[in-house]
This record gives C-alpha cells, structure tokens and sequence, in this order.
C-alpha cells in the first residue's frame, strides 16, 4: 500500500474552531458526507469530533447541539499519523486506538484526515488490479506459431 499523503491529496480538509457548536459542525458534516471534523485553534490540532461524539455526548445526554460548544464534547487526545506511513500502518494504528478516522500530519503540520473507508476502499482497488493481474497470467495462452 502506498503512502497515506497520496490518498489525501487534492482532498479538502473540513474543520471547525472550538467554539463552534455541534449544529455548526454536525451541518459541515452533513454537507460535506463526512463522519468527522478535526478541530483546531489557530491552525493548531486540539481535538477531533466525530458521529460517535455526537451521539454519546450529545444525542444520549440530552444536550442542545445549538448551544453546545465543539470543545465540550470533541475527543481532545488525539491520535495521529504520518503523512509517509503506509495506508496498511495507519489502519494498525486506528485498530490499536479504535478509531475510524485519522489526521495525517507532516512534520508538526496537519495535511488531511483519512478514515478507515478510505483506506479499505483503497486496500480494495490495490488488491482487485492484482487478482487481475494474476488472472491474465493464468490464463494467458501465447499465440501459436505456425510452421
């Protein structure tokens, strides 16, 4: 698998500031088709809030999303990778942290954010080009020369 920063580039990054509310963000992600936005504080990541932060520290507690804050209720430990990681090394880490979505840094730079769709649609691709690859060279019959 190639390196993560190829699957994110041209991609747009959709984040909001920490004080946001959960309407604001919950609508960026609708709009956008997303199941997570990372959030950060002039240009800095502080935090990611994802469809599981909705429902487990909104929707079940009975909080206004209109009035809630992005800061109080957001995952703030986050869990990174390297935009030069493999795509099979970033699906390690979000099985090890449990996770579905992944902020890609280079350097001390946020570049994107991968989630584990991407990655296994990728992981798809990758592997149907080999299975065809493979079959071609089963089944190839060289052409038959005539004397």
């Amino acid at each position: 698998m190639e390196k993560v920063k190829a699957l994110i580039e041209g991609k747009t990054l959709v984040y909001v500031h920490p004080k946001a509310t959960v309407f604001e963000a919950a609508f960026l992600m609708s709009n956008a088709r997303i199941g997570a936005v990372v959030v950060l504080d002039d240009g800095k990541l502080v935090g990611i809030f994802t469809e599981r932060d909705l429902l487990n520290r909104v929707i079940v507690p009975c909080k206004d999303p209109k009035t809630t804050t992005i800061s109080d209720v957001m995952t703030p430990k986050v869990i990174v990778a390297d935009a030069n990681q493999s795509g099979a090394k970033c699906l390690e880490i979000m099985k090890k942290a449990a996770c579905r979505h992944l902020p890609i840094v280079e350097g001390d730079r946020l570049i994107g954010i991968v989630s584990i769709r991407d990655l296994q649609m990728h992981d798809i691709i990758e592997k149907d080009a080999e299975i065809r690859l493979m079959n071609y060279l089963y089944y190839y019959q060289p052409p038959v020369l005539e004397e």
